[in-house]
């Protein structure tokens, strides 16, 4: 974000507070189509393990919506971190914190015993976080998909009106009242069993299916 300290430090200590009153309140005005929920829900309620796959920029909305079912989530130990962590705090999310460089292996175990002793196992990944390319999957979603032996479910969504950030994710809140929609689409099965440039072909493969998931979403509006 390029933000001081001492701001990260006053957004997260509002963001505790507020944030997620605030994404609830934004996410209530929308007008919004929800497309393939049934169909999610019901492989939750049957415990298959699902790994929601968020872009980066995209999360808004899908904060909202999954907030109910109490995902687990990895966030960053940086400074931005603190801010996402607290939203989703407010969101009923589980967190657990840890990054690439610092902390990403406890917290990746830690939430992988956590979901392991959950009747309905699910957890949410920016998939492109925490630096980018944007909407270029990272390897972590789908290796928790294949360490739980469960589903990837692409989430995607779009508003009609929507504030964009100029960082490398652009990052959109939606306008309240705005005509939004959100997609969870073909739950995608992992196979476990995968290694090596097996399992980077599978990511790879994984990736362009969401990837196109998103944009033909964007472009049906």
């Amino acid at each position: 974000m390029g933000l001081s300290r001492n701001t990260q430090t006053r957004i997260s200590q509002f963001a505790r507070r507020f944030g997620g009153s605030l994404v609830n309140l934004i996410g209530k005005s929308l007008r919004l189509e929800v497309r393939g929920w049934s169909r999610f829900l019901h492989l939750a309620k049957e415990g298959s393990p699902l790994v929601l796959q968020f872009w980066h920029g995209d999360m808004f909305i899908s904060w909202y919506l999954t907030a109910p079912l109490k995902p687990a989530a990895i966030v960053s130990q940086a400074g931005d971190g603190d801010i996402a962590s607290a939203v989703l705090e407010g969101l009923n999310y589980v967190t657990f914190r840890g990054s690439s460089t610092r902390g990403g292996r406890r917290a990746y175990l830690g939430m992988m015993r956590y979901l392991r002793k959950q009747d309905i196992k699910i957890s949410a990944f920016a998939s492109d976080g925490p630096r980018g390319p944007r909407r270029v999957m990272k390897p972590g979603t789908y290796s928790a998909a294949q360490h739980l032996n469960g589903y990837i479910v692409p989430v995607a969504t779009v508003s009609r009106w929507a504030l964009r950030a100029r960082g490398w994710d652009k990052f959109a809140i939606p306008i309240p009242f705005s005509r939004a929609i959100a997609s969870f689409g073909e739950p995608i099965k992992v196979n476990p069993k995968l290694r090596g440039k097996d399992m980077d072909e599978a990511i790879n493969k994984a990736s362009l299916l969401c990837k196109k998931h998103q944009d033909d979403l964007d472009n049906s509006f």
